[in-house]
């Protein structure tokens, strides 16, 4: 049987199980493959983080004896996360972008929260998040986007951008009362006006605080907007909305879904990449990102703790890739294989945090 091992967990000697081909479909390691020290270190500089490898199954252990959380990792976050609220309320309160820590903050995001993909999107899901929804969302989608830039390949100077551009998209929250955000109730027609102007409003305080990169301003400003014009605020179209309004979009979509928020629960990562999908397929989001964040995503999500909709607990351990819209293969904590493209009876309720596996 094949197993999916993260790049970090590659050990010389074993097998590899599948092709693994680059971005650009280059053939880096091929079928059968005997891994040494060195083909391991040359792909750790790639957007590649995990491969398929032969005879290699992994006993599941019973929850709490993994290592899941790390906390140097959290620690990092933590940090960031405080730095985040300090930018932006800044931004919103005194005009002021305070760009050393901004600086500080891109730093920590490229060099320790999202130097490898898989274990920023499993730390993401594993930790329990104190404090407003707002922060950590942002740093959220600020982590997501250095992922997304390394996975498209685009240079450094324009995956900071990028990054910037997620981390500030809804500093124009901070305009708009707490109470309205968090409102539990159906909104009236004029509340909802008034939260969909917090793009102007995140427009408008980064321009005061002297932020003019059109990345940024245009993340800010068009992560509403959709390609085939049902956005807001200004129902643009797909060829007037930027390259990083685009991509902001659907990380935005993504992170909002699979976060727990005051008011809605968090949904798996499959419904959230089912609803992007849809969005896909009627020309709501770009295919040339959103297609590229789902299959490496998935990539990542693999050996990720979830909970069944029976109550089940285990580990992903297999994803299809030749369709986007595919559910798991989960190994439980009683040894059985459970694929969740035929048990239709099933359903991923969530990814499982560290502290849910205690209990």
């Amino acid at each position: 049987m094949l197993q999916a091992y993260a790049i970090e967990n590659l050990r010389p000697g074993m097998k590899v199980g599948r092709d693994v081909l680059s971005l650009n479909g280059e053939m880096l390691l091929r079928e059968g493959q005997t891994l040494t020290r060195e083909s391991i270190c040359s792909l750790l500089g790639r957007p590649i983080f995990s491969i398929y490898v032969e005879d290699a199954a992994e006993e599941v252990e019973i929850p709490g004896k993994e290592h899941l959380l790390d906390n140097d990792y959290v620690s990092c976050y933590e940090r960031a996360h405080e730095q985040v609220k300090r930018l932006m309320l800044g931004i919103s309160q005194d005009s002021r972008l305070d760009r050393g820590l901004l600086d500080v903050v891109v730093a920590d995001i490229n060099h320790d929260l999202a130097s490898d993909g898989a274990k920023a999107i499993s730390q993401i899901h594993n930790m329990e998040k104190a404090g407003a929804y707002l922060f950590h969302h942002s740093l959220h989608v600020g982590i997501l986007a250095a992922l997304m830039g390394r996975w498209l390949e685009w240079g450094q100077e324009k995956r900071e951008e990028l990054i910037i551009a997620g981390l500030l998209h809804d500093v124009g929250k901070l305009g708009i009362d707490r109470a309205l955000l968090d409102k539990t109730e159906p909104l009236t027609a004029d509340e909802f006006a008034l939260i969909r102007r917090h793009t102007e409003y995140g427009v408008a305080m980064l321009m005061n605080a002297g932020e003019k990169r059109e990345g940024v301003l245009s993340g800010a400003g068009q992560h509403h907007e959709r390609c085939d014009g049902t956005g807001y605020p200004l129902a643009l179209t797909k060829k007037d909305i930027s390259d990083f309004g685009r991509i902001v979009a659907f990380l935005d979509i993504y992170d909002a879904m699979a976060s727990d928020r005051a008011f809605v629960p968090r949904f798996s990562p499959f419904d959230a990449f089912a609803a992007m999908v849809d969005d896909t397929m009627v020309g709501k989001l770009d295919p040339e990102f959103s297609v590229v964040f789902m299959r490496q995503t998935c990539r990542a999500l693999l050996g990720a703790w979830v909970e069944l909709s029976n109550g089940v607990r285990g580990r992903i351990v297999y994803i299809p890739e030749s369709r986007i819209k595919v559910l798991p293969l989960i190994h439980t904590v009683q040894d059985e294989f459970i694929d969740l493209e035929a048990r239709t009876d099933l359903k991923l309720k969530a990814i499982l945090t560290a502290t849910e596996l205690e209990t």
